[in-house]
């Protein structure tokens, strides 16, 4: 679930159309904004996908109600996701959290200097989630909220108590460091003070965890480069030198 908050100026529906452009992926109806006694936030509703849908997620009940538990777990363990405003037996209203990062890294060069502020601000507050022992699931930069110098990360579809471990902050923080190479194409200050952002903050060496688990990855690292070449300039791929760089362990 994608929160926009993109600023006034827009109507929702060039909101939503441009964070469908932001985010790649398809922003289904059963998101819409809304208002609770005069809170902004956004309606989710329970998916009603085709038969393709449901064998590739699963039963969009049980998705659904996953999701609005999880919002309850975070809630009770005081961390940085919306709070919930209302809730109905097929839907629910999340407060808007503000503007996405992703948002934030295409808004140009007037923007710059408070992406990396931002940037900063996630990658430590990610770091705390992780020393308070949840995970994410996928901390995608248009997962990630600001507003107010606060950091709200969003859409809980992929949050599962199974991912609260080392290994799934791990796989978090090469999540989130993946998708910041691929917005941005190389490694360069603002990613390193991201990285340093996070370093700073971890407790658990979930960083050296994350760099056990490429190396793991990296004897297949040429072929990949090798194989990928034709749609190496595509954002999906441009990012992967410099994110095995930046978590070889030897550099």
């Amino acid at each position: 679930m994608t929160l926009l908050g993109c600023g006034s100026g827009h109507s929702t529906r060039e909101r939503l159309r441009e964070e469908r452009k932001l985010c790649r992926c398809k922003v289904p109806i059963r998101i819409e904004k809304a208002a609770v006694n005069g809170v902004a936030g956004w309606r989710k509703r329970v998916e009603d996908g085709s038969l393709r849908l449901r064998l590739q997620k699963g039963d969009p009940r049980r998705l659904f109600e996953a999701e609005r538990e999880s919002y309850h777990q975070v809630a009770r363990a005081g961390l940085p996701f919306p709070k919930l405003l209302e809730e109905g037996k097929s839907h629910f209203i999340v407060a808007d959290a503000g503007v996405t990062l992703r948002h934030l890294a295409r808004a140009g060069a007037a923007h710059a200097a408070e992406f990396e502020t931002a940037l900063i601000a996630a990658a430590e507050t990610l770091a705390r989630l992780h020393r308070a022992g949840f995970s994410h699931g996928r901390p995608n930069l248009c997962d990630i909220c600001w507003a107010d110098g606060q950091i709200t990360f969003i859409d809980l579809e992929n949050f599962s108590s199974k991912r609260n471990t080392p290994d799934g902050h791990a796989r978090d923080l090469l999540i989130f460091f993946f998708d910041i190479l691929a917005e941005r194409g190389r490694v360069d200050e603002v990613v390193r003070a991201a990285a340093r952002a996070y370093q700073a903050q971890d407790r658990m060496n979930i960083w050296g965890r994350a760099q056990a688990r490429l190396d793991r990855l990296r004897p297949f690292v040429p072929a990949l480069l090798w194989l990928t070449r034709p749609v190496a300039h595509k954002r999906d791929f441009r990012g992967i030198p410099g994110f095995v760089s930046l978590f070889d362990a030897k550099a």
